[in-house]
């Protein structure tokens, strides 16, 4: 399961992974950012990953032909995970990407909301 939520109308999205991803679920959460970052420039995102189940071949396809287009897209990004290899994968991504970011567990979901909420918006 994966939802796209976008704060009020700023250039501020929350994504949350829970389960298996389909392709269903990423077209839609895809149009949902490409529309921001034509609306906004540069968005922040606060990602929460709960639980990553079986992702559909085709949901991935989409998931990499997106991401590369992307890197610059993004001004701040907040993971929420408790899972270790995602802190693994994090920590060389914050080298190739230029946005700032920064790593929390999913007790510390609020600090994340607040953090992404108070860092100054790009454009």
């Amino acid at each position: 399961m994966m939802q796209c939520t976008q704060y009020d109308t700023r250039n501020i999205v929350e994504l949350t992974i829970d389960g298996p991803i389909t392709k269903a679920e990423m077209d839609p959460m895809i149009e949902k950012l490409d529309g921001m970052i034509h609306e906004f420039g540069k968005i922040r995102i606060v990602e929460v990953v709960k639980n990553i189940g079986k992702i559909e071949p085709a949901a991935l396809w989409a998931d990499l032909k997106w991401e590369p287009r992307h890197l610059t897209s993004f001004s701040h990004v907040a993971i929420v995970a408790d899972q270790k290899w995602i802190e693994w994968m994090v920590k060389p991504l914050d080298l190739l990407i230029p946005a700032k970011l920064k790593l929390f567990h999913l007790d510390e979901i609020e600090e994340a909301r607040a953090w992404i909420q108070s860092s100054e918006p790009e454009g």
